[in-house]
């Protein structure tokens, strides 16, 4: 199928059920369809055509919704961007991609403008969440609006507000214009396998083979699920699994366009979701607010983690609390993006992915070739091939060769398979440190140091050295109410690391420099270490 498809199935089945919830707004499946037909009609008359590429530079909102699916409605591709980015990446993104049309945000257009002067883009859409919002929210966010500004009008740019793609100014499309399923859907930037920009090419059959896929594994009931939607959906892991598959299950998707642990607990405690994927540093906050408010949510059956590994103290700590069950797992963008899970009942050890999703091989390789299996307990690359492997990288097909091989897509993330055929992550191919011919995987430090009781987090990288190759700096945050020393913490090392693993050089910072899923960002300790 397209995944217009499967919004067209859930409205059909589930036509009376809440699609979405988001403040004052409440959208049934029905009339998130009927919205869809008539925004995919206004774009059409707008001029945006099958086979057109439009960036969407927006949070989690019903206009992110309804415009994600209207464009696919009409065969349009969809690069979906973080609308924190700067006007240089937006620009870079919009040249490579040959933008031909922007929907961004009112609130956060300011960049969205430099970028559509610069590359001459014919069409700006322009979204607001004022309407949503109740009164106390909605003036402070008009005044804000307000007081940055609202220069619209551009040169050579078609300036349109959100608003009137509801309008019914035309006849609603009621029939998606396309039925190719291997044509592109989404074009989803990503830092690749070796941390350069580029930009995953994910087809309709991708997206929702990967949707099928979850489904089959997860056993959730269609038609019956509340879904907390945080993670943004601008993002593959927010997109497939939070929207997508959700709204193939004909779930009720609670969408919160930023993460703010205040409102999700009083969301929580209000709507009862079940199922709630999220990333490590949500389940942190969660339970730091749960701490505050010395009261516990309750509801919660299945959560989903992914992006990077799972403090098990954090994890243990909401299972707890929740009575929810965490399942870890696996995936990258050009994989749509999930390849692992962990099943329920299943015990995993820490950074265990679990197994691959059904319809998905994967193999552990030689790191240094790829072409020689490691057997079972042995450290090597982790490749993967299934449907919901990506097409290719978007006019680069130097990297696309490097990574898709045999249609086998090379992850550049180290793991080992154990005798049962679990898998357990070890860290990425390029974080590994080679210091005197011997390997080092940060992640192994970095869980030592994490078991230190005064320590709040830490990263691990290597950096040049003279005599070893690369010696091993530790960046750490230290908990507010302890007293950490660089001396005893190297102590600590020395008891539960072999020498050459230990930091050479310990750093105490007050925070780490991270993403927007709460990767820490290596390449900027690297700088800093050197």
């Amino acid at each position: 199928m397209r995944v217009e498809q499967l919004l067209s199935n859930a409205a059909r089945q589930f036509p009376e059920r809440v699609a979405l919830r988001y403040h004052q707004t409440n959208w049934s499946y029905g009339e998130l369809l009927n919205r869809t037909q008539q925004v995919a009609s206004n774009l059409l008359r707008l001029g945006v055509q099958p086979g057109h590429r439009v960036m969407l530079v927006l949070p989690n909102c019903p206009e992110f919704v309804a415009a994600w699916f209207a464009l696919h409605w009409i065969g349009a591709e969809v690069i979906q961007v973080n609308p924190l980015l700067c006007a240089k990446d937006l620009t870079h993104l919009a040249t490579h991609s040959r933008t031909t049309a922007v929907i961004g945000l009112d609130f956060r257009l300011e960049a969205v403008l430099e970028m559509a002067r610069e590359c001459h883009v014919p069409l700006l859409i322009v979204s607001s969440l004022s309407s949503h919002l109740p009164v106390q929210l909605r003036w402070p966010y008009r005044i804000k609006c307000w007081l940055q500004g609202s220069p619209y009008t551009l040169p050579r740019t078609d300036v349109y507000m959100f608003d009137e793609l509801f309008r019914s100014t035309t006849v609603p499309l009621l029939t998606p214009l396309q039925a190719d399923t291997t044509l592109p859907a989404v074009l989803q930037p990503t830092g690749g396998t070796t941390g350069t920009p580029k930009i995953a090419v994910l087809t309709h059959r991708n997206l929702q083979s990967n949707v099928a896929q979850l489904h089959a594994w997860s056993g959730l009931s269609a038609g019956e699920e509340v879904v907390l939607s945080v993670l943004p959906f601008f993002h593959v892991f927010g997109s497939t699994v939070a929207l997508l598959s959700s709204i193939a299950g004909g779930s009720t998707l609670l969408l919160h366009a930023n993460f703010n642990p205040s409102r999700i607990w009083n969301d929580m405690k209000r709507w009862q979701p079940n199922v709630a994927p999220m990333v490590p540093f949500m389940f942190a906050s969660m339970c730091e607010e749960m701490r505050r408010r010395n009261a516990n949510i309750s509801g919660l059956e299945y959560c989903f983690s992914g992006s990077a590994p799972l403090n098990p103290e954090i994890k243990n700590e909401f299972q707890e609390r929740t009575g929810a069950l965490i399942l870890e797992g696996f995936g990258l963008s050009e994989a749509s993006p999930v390849t692992h899970v962990n099943h329920p009942g299943q015990s995993a050890e820490i950074g265990g992915i679990g197994l691959p999703l059904p319809d998905t091989q994967a193999r552990i390789v030689d790191a240094a070739t790829g072409h020689h299996n490691m057997p079972p307990g042995e450290v090597g690359e982790l490749i993967v091939r299934g449907p919901q492997v990506m097409a290719e990288y978007l006019d680069d097909p130097q990297e696309t060769e490097h990574v898709l091989r045999d249609r086998w897509l090379y992850t550049g993330d180290l793991a080992r398979m154990d005798q049962r055929g679990f898998f357990t992550l070890v860290d990425r191919k390029k974080d590994m440190i080679i210091s005197g011919g011997l390997n080092i995987y940060p992640n192994e430090v970095e869980s030592v140091l994490q078991s230190h009781p005064g320590v709040s987090d830490c990263s691990v990288v290597g950096v040049p050295d003279p005599k070893f190759g690369e010696s091993v700096v530790a960046f750490v945050v230290p908990d507010a109410s302890a007293a950490v020393t660089t001396e005893n913490l190297r102590s600590f090392c020395q008891q539960h690391l072999a020498a050459y693993k230990i930091p050479r050089t310990i750093q105490l910072r007050p925070t780490l420099p991270k993403t927007f899923l709460g990767k820490v960002r290596r390449v900027e300790l690297r700088q800093d270490a050197a």
